[in-house]
């Protein structure tokens, strides 16, 4: 496991083979650990239409950075939305879809020009679904993605349950799905709120050439306990 510092609100992430990636941030005075998830995913009956609106998705994300390639002023996201949004309902994408393609794209572009590298062709299939275009089971782990014009593909989350009651009690707010030629993936982003404990003592460590000394003392500096190892 390798920590990764973050200079914005994130405190420090961590990232291994089972979660892609867990971090920590203050928000409003509270710690909120951020997990997100990866499992396998298999559809329920035809997984056609979930290609479909992938494929889509992807075409989707790339026309709008064709378009906004070459602009050099600011976008915000009200630029965007006036822009894109009702192009992108008229192909069948539901508002949420919407949001994040234009999104997407805006970080793709940002990206790629803060490298200074050329703009970017997208080929890979995934798509990130904000909270209200899905509905996750736990009981059942399975996940109903809401796709484009309406359609619904269900799928069964492959995955131990000991890895799924961890997050009964988070709350989930986006997933990415993603298909690599073979199987589709999907990755649930979960969030908590810690409750941070008031320390009622504080522990010294002493490291020696031949020992280690542990110093346990109270808040107000009284020693209670001192072991050598």
């Amino acid at each position: 496991m390798s920590p990764t510092l973050n200079t914005d609100k994130t405190l420090i992430n961590f990232e291994n083979k089972n979660t892609i990636l867990v971090s920590y941030s203050m928000r409003g005075g509270e710690l909120v650990v951020n997990e997100a998830f990866k499992v396998r995913a298999l559809p329920e009956g035809s997984y056609d239409k979930l290609l479909e609106f992938l494929k889509l998705y992807r075409d989707a994300v790339q026309i709008i950075v064709d378009k906004i390639w070459g602009i050099d002023e600011k976008l915000s996201w009200k630029k965007l939305h006036k822009l894109f949004y009702s192009d992108l309902m008229r192909l069948g994408f539901r508002a949420h879809h919407a949001k994040e393609i234009y999104v997407n794209a805006k970080s793709l572009m940002e990206s790629a020009k803060g490298n200074s590298g050329r703009k970017p062709v997208l080929r890979k299939l995934s798509a990130r679904i904000d909270k209200y275009d899905y509905k996750l089971d736990l009981n059942n782990t399975t996940l109903t993605l809401k796709l484009h014009n309406d359609y619904e593909v269900k799928l069964r989350l492959v995955t131990p349950r000991e890895r799924v009651e961890k997050f009964r009690s988070w709350s989930n707010y986006e997933l990415v799905v993603k298909y690599d030629g073979k199987s589709f993936w999907v990755s649930i982003y979960f969030k908590k709120i810690v409750k941070l404990l008031k320390p009622r003592t504080v522990m010294a460590i002493d490291l020696n050439f031949d020992n280690v000394t542990l110093a346990i003392y109270t808040l107000d500096g009284r020693r209670v306990r001192l072991k050598k190892a």
